[in-house]
């Protein structure tokens, strides 16, 4: 019996300190006729367990969720999301994928030097001497793009993560990277522009 009060205290006790480790994000949520929006700011440990990254604090990383109403589809753009500062007043859209990862590596392969002919190893542009006339003019260099995923791994993983632009009629979730720096979460407020007008709100 005592063990078993005692074991019952313990879980009291823990309980309440394990829901009070678990951090509270800042969010916000707007609805009209077309489409309902919610959205939760993600702080370091967030970025850091996805991406292993916390992107030197360059970026006010949002996650949010767009569910349609009415029965009709959504058509999802980023170019319909803005994060505004109601501090500073500054303002600004998401990016892409490719413009926080990095672009397609470009490589540009060169051959080998013509193999030198004649009796000496010397020569003067492009005149070999030694009896071997002209050297041959090299070949044309190469150039292969590179796959981005082979030239930086984190770009891959921010295509996944990263809202996807496409018509839904079901709830559909992603990531929005905005370039804003060192603002805090309760000074920002997102608008998000619906075929039935816009939908503004902040994050608490």
């Amino acid at each position: 019996m005592r063990l078993a009060v005692l074991a019952l205290a313990a879980g009291a006790f823990w309980a309440p300190a394990a829901l009070a480790g678990e951090k509270k994000l800042p969010a916000g949520e707007a609805a009209n006729e077309a489409v309902g929006v919610q959205a939760s700011v993600l702080d370091d440990d967030h970025l850091q367990q996805i991406f292993a990254s916390d992107f030197s604090h360059m970026y006010v990383v949002v996650e949010v969720t767009l569910t349609p109403k009415g029965g009709k589809p959504v058509d999802v753009r980023l170019d319909d999301f803005l994060m505004r500062s109601e501090q500073t007043g500054e303002h600004t859209g998401p990016l892409l994928a490719a413009q926080i990862g990095g672009e397609g590596g470009i490589v540009v392969k060169r051959p080998d030097p013509a193999q030198r002919r004649g009796g000496f190893g010397g020569g003067f542009g492009g005149i070999m001497m030694g009896g071997g006339g002209i050297a041959p003019p090299p070949e044309q260099a190469k150039v292969e793009a590179k796959d981005d995923r082979e030239t930086d791994p984190l770009l891959g993983m921010l295509k996944r993560k990263i809202l996807v632009e496409k018509a839904v009629n079901e709830p559909v979730t992603g990531l929005l990277f905005f370039p804003m720096e060192k603002e805090k979460p309760k000074n920002l407020s997102l608008v998000y522009t619906t075929g039935a007008g816009k939908l503004r709100f902040r994050f608490k």
